[in-house]
């Protein structure tokens, strides 16, 4: 009995061994890619990138350029800004040299006392390609503004970096509803 006992347990353990052998070597393998054509009902006004995760030093450069704008900190917001910046906010298309860049966001922190950012989420992207980069900010900005005023707004910010500054800030909002 003892033997018999002995002989299952080995051939449990034996079997234990082999599957773990097994499921190794199918982590190792690649997953298949799909070759299903997908039939997309909008085709975009520019060709498709296929993008792909990018550099998270350049997530840090939008988020410094955030954080020195919220905290009045123009050195930091400056320093993250490339030779010129394209600016595109809710009723405004510009594109300004670095030093009116930061002359203009500078302008804009002043209406506000003070400045929250609570970050939501962000991802940093590049083309297959590698020329183009982008990094998506989705934060709520809640602020006072001069007059004792509190608000706050979901923001989103799509950031082109090139060479490690960012070249373009395209800023989306979204108020949120009013109290009843």
């Amino acid at each position: 009995m003892k033997q018999i006992f002995l002989v299952a347990c080995l051939a449990c353990a034996l079997a234990a061994c082999n599957s773990e052998t097994n499921n190794a070597a199918k982590a190792d393998k690649p997953a298949e890619t799909s070759t299903v054509k997908v039939d997309y009902p909008f085709t975009p006004a520019t060709p498709y990138r296929g993008w792909q995760m990018g550099s998270e030093q350049n997530t840090v450069v939008a988020m410094n350029a955030l954080k020195g704008w919220a905290e009045k900190d123009f050195a930091k917001l400056g320093a993250n800004i490339g030779d010129s910046l394209d600016i595109t906010f809710d009723g405004i298309k510009t594109k300004m040299i670095k030093d009116s860049a930061v002359i203009f966001l500078k302008a804009n922190r002043m209406d506000y006392a003070e400045v929250a950012i609570t970050m939501y989420d962000w991802e940093s992207v590049i083309s297959a390609d590698k020329k183009v980069e982008y990094v998506t900010m989705w934060y709520k900005r809640a602020w006072t503004d001069m007059k004792g005023v509190k608000d706050s707004l979901n923001v989103i910010d799509d950031c082109k970096i090139a060479n490690g500054k960012m070249i373009e800030l395209d800023e989306k909002i979204q108020h949120f509803p009013a109290k009843k």
